[in-house]
């Protein structure tokens, strides 16, 4: 009998312990030939700089949450000759708490031509990225 209740109280501990290991994380995929300045937000419009990341060309980096809200991105895309890309992209709900955990992904492309396009988002000044 108390070898029973050890192996329950070691599988509790074990399920317990991946619970609280598990964390809110967004994968964001540069798929251009830019490198790529990525500030995650919190907030809904305007907000306080959470994380910066840098992203190689057709790379990708992760970025963990440790608490529930909203945020948002604002990106630079630099290549050589060419003009920076700012972009500033729509709110999204990131959940971390005890009911769950948001996994997201967020992918950026451009089409380079005479006048690059980006997709997602609206165009933004530098000065408005350079804002933290």
């Amino acid at each position: 009998m108390y070898q029973l209740f050890r192996i329950i109280l070691f599988l509790s501990f074990i399920v317990l312990s991946l619970k609280f290991n598990a964390q809110a994380n967004l994968t964001i995929q540069n798929n251009s030939k830019r490198l790529m300045t990525v500030k995650v937000m919190k907030g809904y419009g305007e907000g306080d700089l959470y994380k910066t990341v840098s992203i190689d060309a057709f790379g990708s980096r992760t970025i963990y949450f440790t608490e529930s809200g909203y945020y948002f991105t604002k990106s630079k895309a630099v290549l050589s000759g060419k003009d920076p890309i700012y972009r500033k992209g729509d709110p999204f709900d990131v959940r971390n708490d005890s009911f769950g955990y948001s996994e997201l992904i967020l992918t950026f492309s451009i089409t380079e031509s005479n006048v690059p396009k980006a997709s997602g988002g609206r165009q933004i000044s530098k000065s408005e990225f350079d804002k933290n």
